[in-house]
């Protein structure tokens, strides 16, 4: 599993000024599900202007270029490895021309591809994007012929993409004018600008499109920490997003004791080491969501 980004320098830069900086966005999506490798690609007027990967690029070069570099739109990808080994050709972006890029989150067995050019180690992320590249096809049509789950971004024919199936959710940060689709962000600016998809089918938008219309804002954590929020308002938000509601149990569950009890819970329920939480100069809550 791995976690990107698709966004106009407007959210890229809202991000940063609005909602703790990029560093520290960049870095949750990188502690949650990452650290095998990242990957940024810049587009401008269709074409890319500016790409890096490698497993050791750090949050504090990307930022720097996010800020710096003038471009239309920037794809983030960090890896969590597993088809393929941790090495720099398996590094999300797989980039093919000057208008095209691919990467993903999740994986596929491919079985409706020739692989008999695939390369040892290759992962199935650059076979599809290859398979893609190939084809000429939109990324809407070939990705609902040949891929069952995951979420798929890049760049095609100049235009970014985004493509979720109905379980791999993308999300949504729109103020304006400026958008940044995301795997997810962290707790703190849910309720403020950022919204979440419907279940149903695919999710797909490339530039040129209008932002989803499906989508619902998402409960604002903070009001829920303060007990602001009422059943019903609780059971519309699981009903939102159901993957809320084992947190949200838990934290109506402990609401007389200290609120990171129950994000310490929540995290190692998520396979975090208590050590980690420890070892961490933060509270717990600056770095997993609700």
């Amino acid at each position: 599993m791995c976690r990107q980004v698709v966004g106009n320098k407007k959210g890229y830069m809202t991000i940063d000024k609005e909602y703790g900086g990029l560093e520290h966005y960049l870095s949750w999506l990188i502690f949650e599900r990452g650290g095998s490798g990242n990957g940024i690609v810049f587009v401008k007027d269709k074409r890319i202007i500016k790409f890096k990967k490698d497993i050791n690029l750090s949050v504090e070069e990307i930022a720097e270029d996010l800020r710096k570099i003038d471009y239309d739109y920037a794809l983030f990808h960090t890896r969590l490895a597993t088809v393929g080994s941790v090495c720099r050709s398996n590094v999300h972006h797989f980039v093919f021309s000057p208008q095209f890029a691919f990467a993903m989150n999740g994986s596929e067995n491919c079985s409706d591809f020739d692989q008999t050019d695939k390369r040892p180690d290759m992962t199935d992320a650059e076979l599809i994007g290859r398979k893609l590249f190939e084809s000429k096809e939109s990324p809407k049509i070939f990705l609902d012929k040949h891929t069952k789950g995951g979420a798929y971004t890049g760049l095609c024919e100049g235009r970014p993409f985004v493509y979720t199936h109905n379980k791999d959710i993308m999300m949504l940060l729109k103020k304006d004018d400026a958008f940044l689709f995301s795997s997810d962000f962290p707790w703190q600016y849910f309720g403020k600008n950022i919204y979440s998809f419907t279940y149903d089918g695919v999710t797909y938008w490339e530039e040129g499109m209008d932002l989803p219309t499906s989508i619902r804002e998402t409960f604002d954590a903070n009001k829920l920490i303060n007990g602001q929020y009422n059943s019903d308002r609780l059971q519309d938000a699981i009903k939102a997003n159901p993957e809320y509601k084992k947190l949200l149990q838990r934290v109506l569950y402990q609401f007389d004791k200290e609120v990171d009890t129950a994000e310490t819970i929540y995290a190692l329920d998520r396979g975090i080491k208590q050590e980690d939480i420890d070892r961490s100069n933060t509270s717990v809550k600056t770095l997993f969501r609700i």
